[in-house]
């Protein structure tokens, strides 16, 4: 079969210069956030896309709630009640929805508590800013 040279192209180019300093992380070790009971965050920013490793614990809510930035999750174990505007869809090990911005949503846990990623584009800076006023609060 080969490699597909449509998709990697010959002539790879680079002048040693990035827009931020590339990082190699262990998202279950990140600084995290609680956003509710039982929904703890562990968010990682680039430039202009921000994932974030959500842990849900049994049967914890993430409330409905709404924001500018498009989102995608994707469920790495457990299960999770997704509702997202009208539409309402239990998703597992595997499953990704996507959610368009300012559409409100919301997730429910199982009994087994859920393990997803969540991508956001742009970045949601008041993630940033939760995160910087909780790191100065432990100062």
């Amino acid at each position: 079969m080969g490699v597909n040279r449509e998709y990697f192209r010959d002539g790879v180019a680079w002048d040693g210069t990035a827009d931020y300093t590339p990082s190699f992380e262990h998202m279950p070790e990140l600084a995290s956030l609680e956003a509710a009971p039982g929904v703890v965050l562990r968010p990682l920013f680039g430039k202009d896309l921000m994932i974030s490793y959500v842990t849900f614990a049994p049967n914890a809510v993430a409330p409905a709630h709404q924001h500018p930035q498009e989102q995608m999750s994707f469920v790495i174990s457990g299960r999770l009640e997704f509702e997202v505007g009208d539409h309402k869809q239990l998703i597992g090990p595997g499953d990704a929805v996507t959610i368009p911005g300012n559409v409100p949503h919301a997730a429910t846990a199982s009994a087994e508590g859920c393990v997803c990623i969540d991508v956001f584009s742009p970045p949601r800076e008041a993630f940033r800013e939760l995160m910087a006023k909780q790191q100065e609060a432990g100062r």
